[in-house]
């Protein structure tokens, strides 16, 4: 009788020590293989995901859709700087299960969330540098989507713009960070001048490390088509909504000098986490072209820190995907801070997938938990060129 030849494959598994056999039976002038799989328990073995709350919306996004339009993605994926803190684990996310915390899991969840949506344009904040490279880049790389990162200065985590290769190319990038560009581009000179009235407030604005992703793409099937995609992540206090005006005028000028000084009259995309609710000043400001001077958002953190002036862009400007009632549900705070603007004059909408449903994102009580990656929900339209 011959023995069973057996081979036993053991992948390394923080949670699961999985062992593979692979038994070789020669008789009667063939072999015959059989796999035997033994799973033994390293630790505690953890529940899975379930249902995820982005399961129903890759219904909306099987394929990818035609050269006509372009699906853009906006979303705040909750770095792991901050996720992977004592605060959060035991202030900020406490009804959320440790182990759905840890970057692998997220990581997971997050890439296939992504994949699924098929997208053109994806639009990323709190992207750390390390899952970009290591994580996401390669990941959605293998999907067809080349990507861009731009990190603060002052921290590990930045911004992500990703878009897909065989529907466009890139013809330049002009990020910035919205404090240096302040000091340092003659652009924003009469800006700079009008916030020197104001020393404490020209201080806060200037400790801040939020910076503005702006790719400049070409279509590869119609080099006239040209787009001007922003990404940002503005100032987050409550009471800042002084800071994030400022920080907006300094991003509608920069958008300006590209879009219609260095590529006359190109569409603008305009992504991001803006820490903003649709009565903001800030969200004003983006859909409206202008600010009054008494708005109460110069005054947000009282009359010490008023610093009115009034501001305008040029741009018509419309939240693509309105004003869902949250983009961001966590356990002390619901509402809508992430929106993608497009330029009414150029684009229009096809089609918003939908947002999870109340209840899916409830499940678990508030995000993020064992079936979504983040405190916020991604944002994902259709649009086509008018």
């Amino acid at each position: 009788e011959a023995a069973a030849a057996e081979r036993v494959f053991t992948p390394s598994n923080a949670l699961v020590g999985l062992r593979l056999k692979l038994r070789c039976t020669p008789g009667d002038g063939e072999q015959r293989y059989g796999l035997a799989l033994e799973v033994e328990s390293s630790g505690p073995v953890e529940a899975g995901p379930g249902a995820c709350t982005f399961d129903a919306r890759h219904l909306y996004t099987k394929k990818v859709c035609g050269h006509g339009s372009v699906r853009a993605v906006s979303y705040n994926i909750l770095a792991d700087t901050y996720a992977q803190t004592e605060f959060s684990r035991t202030v900020l996310y406490p009804y959320c299960a440790p182990y759905a915390l840890e970057i692998d899991y997220r990581q997971n969840l997050l890439k296939k969330e992504l994949a699924g949506y098929s997208a053109d344009l994806i639009c990323l904040q709190e992207v750390d540098k390390s899952v970009f490279v290591d994580s996401l880049a390669p990941a959605l790389d293998a999907f067809g989507l080349e990507g861009l990162f731009k990190i603060k200065e002052k921290q590990h985590e930045g911004l992500a713009t990703f878009y897909r290769r065989d529907k466009f190319g890139l013809l330049s990038r002009h990020d910035i960070a919205f404090s240096e560009a302040l000091l340092s581009e003659p652009l924003h000179k009469e800006l700079c001048e009008q916030l020197a009235k104001y020393p404490v407030v020209q201080e806060k604005v200037l400790q801040r490390s939020s910076v503005l992703q702006v790719s400049v793409l070409q279509s590869t099937t119609d080099p006239s088509r040209k787009l001007c995609v922003a990404n940002t992540h503005l100032y987050w206090h409550p009471k800042g909504g002084n800071i994030r005006l400022i920080q907006i005028a300094v991003a509608m000028s920069h958008i300006k000098h590209v879009a219609c000084d260095l590529y006359p009259s190109i569409p603008v995309i305009f992504c991001g986490d803006f820490n903003s609710t649709p009565s903001s000043g800030a969200y004003s400001f983006i859909s409206s072209g202008g600010i009054a001077e008494d708005h109460e958002d110069w005054v947000s953190n009282g009359e010490e820190e008023r610093c009115s002036m009034s501001l305008s862009h040029p741009f018509k400007l419309l939240s693509a995907c309105g004003e869902p009632a949250y983009t961001n549900y966590v356990g002390g705070f619901h509402g809508c801070l992430d929106y993608i603007f497009i330029d009414r004059n150029a684009l229009e909408v096809e089609q918003v997938i939908p947002l999870p449903s109340h209840e899916e994102i409830t499940t678990h009580q508030a995000l993020p938990s064992v079936s979504h990656p983040s405190d916020h929900i991604a944002l994902i339209c259709d649009l086509k060129w008018k």
